[in-house]
């Protein structure tokens, strides 16, 4: 599968900016594109933590949504578990 990229460059919502990191998940093992950890690794948790700087609920809903993506791919892992990797670190 190709790399994935997302990310940000200066102002505006993640939505509206382009792509600036590697470091993003690589179904169906959810990896991390850029350095093979598991998703979310440190550096995209410190990349997402400045792109939702002033966006805590926004930052929140996006890693749930990735939470939903990535049940269908690791539904054999513990609840508890893909909850600590996917939201529980954004607190």
């Amino acid at each position: 599968m190709g790399e994935r990229t997302a990310g940000v460059v200066g102002g505006g919502t993640p939505a509206q900016l382009g792509p600036t990191t590697p470091h993003w998940p690589v179904p169906p093992d959810w990896e991390c594109g850029g350095c093979a950890s598991d998703w979310s690794c440190l550096t995209r948790r410190r990349e997402l933590r400045m792109e939702f700087a002033d966006s805590p609920v926004a930052l929140a809903f996006h890693l749930d949504a990735q939470l939903v993506r990535a049940m269908h791919d690791l539904g054999d892992l513990p609840a508890e578990h893909l909850h600590r990797r996917f939201l529980g670190w954004a607190r």
